[in-house]
């Protein structure tokens, strides 16, 4: 398969029941990405949809996906694929360890296929009332809608959705867009990459790979930069989980850098504007810190005080 467009969207969807007022509303969230599986004559075979807690654990769960079919054809049919050894080879040691709440869901013709992890039962609902549709993906919120009311359920579902990544790949090209909102700022910026040779075989996979190493990396070095910080003036203290964290989050740092240099090694890619270095964006993260972070009062300070209060 040399050919694949999509995008992935960071949703939230609030569910509101009439009778319950606003103490009874019902928040999902979810990273949504559209996997459609081409033939040589480019015709759409098969479609799975992944959902996640995280959006680089769903492009890497999309990449393996197409991996597997590129490599063996057709998933939906097979009947011994699977799909937990799928999810377990994503799943990194740092994530393991330091994210319990990970999840992943993959549809396929409105049915979870496979799930892991504990994902919001509502977003079944959607995906089920998107396959019934021959509408756009919006139209699946008014169809969701008139399902609780044939439940006899008056429901009110607000929909708010951003696209985190739009990839396009054709022709042995693959224009990647990266767009990560922060609660201080936004960071745009998109990569090109292109076979070195024409006679040589575009690895669409391994492109989602890198743009799953940006997304997973400039998250977390903002996060280790903040965290270095805090350890330096002792709101983190030595030993805790938070430091060893903190530490592995360095390394794993290390690592998406050396994923992304190997796409650098095997394609011709172009960045716009600048590439995000990690190490650089930890930096500005501790300089954040300095201005924002104020030490926790010391254990001393708080006895000095009482005992100035009894006398």
């Amino acid at each position: 398969m040399n050919e694949f467009n999509s995008s992935l969207l960071r949703e939230k969807f609030v569910i509101h029941d009439a009778k319950a007022g606003d103490d009874g509303a019902t928040t999902a969230l979810s990273n949504r990405f559209v996997v459609d599986l081409h033939d040589k004559k480019n015709k759409v075979i098969e479609t799975f949809i992944v959902r996640g807690h995280n959006m680089h654990s769903v492009v890497r769960m999309a990449a393996r996906i197409i991996y597997d079919f590129n490599t063996s054809g057709p998933i939906a049919n097979r009947a011994k694929y699977d799909w937990s050894k799928t999810w377990d080879s994503i799943v990194n040691d740092y994530e393991f360890a330091y994210n319990s709440q990970r999840w992943i869901a993959v549809y396929h013709e409105g049915k979870c296929t496979f799930a892991a992890g504990e994902h919001h039962p509502f977003l079944d609902m959607i995906e089920k009332c998107d396959e019934g549709n021959d509408q756009d993906y919006d139209y699946a919120i008014p169809m969701a809608e008139k399902l609780f009311q044939k439940a006899g359920k008056n429901i009110k579902i607000d929909h708010d959705a951003n696209v985190a990544l739009s990839v396009n790949f054709e022709n042995n090209e693959g224009r990647l867009g990266i767009i990560l909102r922060g609660s201080n700022k936004t960071t745009t910026f998109s990569f090109a990459t292109r076979s070195k040779k024409e006679t040589d075989a575009f690895n669409i996979p391994q492109c989602l790979g890198s743009a799953a190493a940006f997304l997973e990396g400039v998250q977390l070095a903002f996060l280790v930069g903040m965290n270095m910080e805090k350890i330096r003036i002792g709101i983190i203290e030595r030993f805790s989980k938070e430091e060893k964290q903190t530490k592995e989050g360095r390394e794993r740092l290390k690592r998406l850098s050396s994923e992304i240099s190997n796409l650098e090694s095997a394609f011709d890619v172009r960045y716009r504007p600048e590439k995000p270095e990690f190490h650089l964006l930890m930096a500005e993260a501790e300089e954040l810190g300095q201005r924002i972070l104020e030490p926790p009062e010391s254990k001393e300070s708080h006895d000095g005080d009482d005992e100035e209060m009894v006398e």
